[in-house]
């Protein structure tokens, strides 16, 4: 008899430009979030020692001045006197470490694309800047002047913008795991008994954690409220 031979399994191919397309049709903020940040890389890891870039000193939270061949910070008075506001929130774009930055960006990703899907490019860069001015503004608050950076304080704030807002509007809830708040709260915790510096990964602006939380949970409630007010209107409108 004859003998019957199966055709070769068909193998799809990787197509990796196809996917970032569809991703940056899908979200584009978030997408452009992690690009800025990629691109902005360079500058926080060039910035080793006594080696500050002069990117990286504009980029930092309080101007610096040079007095006697050292470099010392200005009061925030005299920064925003000069009327460099961009500080306020600049800090956010620069990390330190691979660890750091890749950390931060799949958060950024997993979190950013679900505000950005359920509420637009808008929200989330609304989110984003409110997020870090607060996260900024309490880390120089509880800690005074320093180099510090990084997109955590964001993150803690889309989260807690993810949270309140899925309280808010439950029949429109993010989808974020329960766990994953739990997870954020203990971490948030754990950072602010330094037990996480004693490990040699740097340490923890403990500050702009619950900052970006905090802003993050009003931004929530504002945007949430006013979601459930108009969908509250739509549901009484006459007809």
């Amino acid at each position: 008899g004859e003998l019957e031979i199966e055709p070769p399994a068909v193998i799809p191919t990787f197509r990796p430009m196809t996917g970032f397309v569809r991703a940056l049709r899908g979200f584009p903020m978030t997408i452009a979030l992690i690009l800025i940040n990629l691109v902005c890389f360079p500058i926080g890891m060039g910035a080793q020692g006594d080696e500050l870039g002069p990117l990286f000193q504009q980029m930092m939270f309080l101007k610096l001045e040079l007095v006697g061949g050292d470099l010392y910070f200005t009061s925030l008075a005299s920064t925003l006197e000069s009327g460099e506001f961009w500080r306020l929130l600049t800090p956010m774009l620069i990390h330190f470490s691979w660890l750091h930055i890749v950390f931060n960006l799949l958060w950024v990703w997993e979190i950013g694309r679900r505000i950005e899907a359920e509420s637009g490019a808008a929200v989330l860069l609304l989110v984003t800047l409110f997020t870090s001015l607060c996260a900024n503004v309490l880390q120089y608050l509880m800690s005074g002047p320093g180099f510090f950076g990084g997109m955590s304080g964001v993150v803690f704030g889309l989260l807690g913008h993810t949270l309140v807002w899925g309280r808010i509007v439950p029949l429109r809830s993010m989808g974020v795991p329960r766990g994953i708040y739990i997870f954020m709260l203990i971490y948030l915790v754990i950072g602010f008994t330094g037990a996480i510096d004693l490990l040699g990964l740097g340490s923890l602006a403990n500050g702009a954690h619950l900052g970006g939380l905090l802003g993050g949970l009003l931004g929530g409630l504002a945007t949430g409220g006013l979601a459930g007010l108009l969908a509250r209107r739509r549901l009484h409108r006459p007809r």
